[in-house]
């Protein structure tokens, strides 16, 4: 597994847009751990796992937030980032996951509710997909 800058992560229109990847909030070390060994026992390869730093995350989308188009105002995806931003002021940890198909990322959403995620996001081309039930 290996660490990866946020700022080199595909945006589109000022809008994180990690397309083919699931991004992964975690309150803890721990649970950020635990959830890295479990995507790979699951099938995913190191590679495809990498870590970005909570502080060097809230830096970052605070810069994309305020310099995000104003058409992005209008999609999930400044939605999203507020959320994020949020997130990462409140310390979590976060993992970016390389999938192949929507069924490897949803296997990815359901490891990540098992470990207690507080977001599991899936990006496609043309729409983000909540992989977290929310309000259950």
């Amino acid at each position: 597994m290996s660490d990866v800058a946020l700022e080199t992560v595909p945006t589109s229109f000022g809008n994180l847009k990690p397309v083919g990847h699931v991004l992964v909030a975690l309150r803890t070390a721990q649970a950020e751990d635990r959830l890295a060994v479990a995507l790979q026992s699951a099938g995913i390869a190191r590679q495809n796992i990498q870590r970005i730093a909570p502080k060097e995350a809230e830096d970052e989308l605070a810069e994309l937030i305020d310099k995000a188009s104003g058409a992005s105002g209008f999609g999930y995806e400044i939605v999203l980032m507020r959320r994020y931003l949020q997130l990462a002021r409140e310390g979590c940890k976060w993992l970016l996951v390389k999938v192949g198909s929507g069924d490897q990322a949803q296997r990815v959403g359901e490891l990540a509710a098992e470990h207690d995620a507080a977001s599991a996001v899936h990006y496609r081309t043309f729409v983000e997909e909540d992989l977290l039930k929310y309000g259950d």
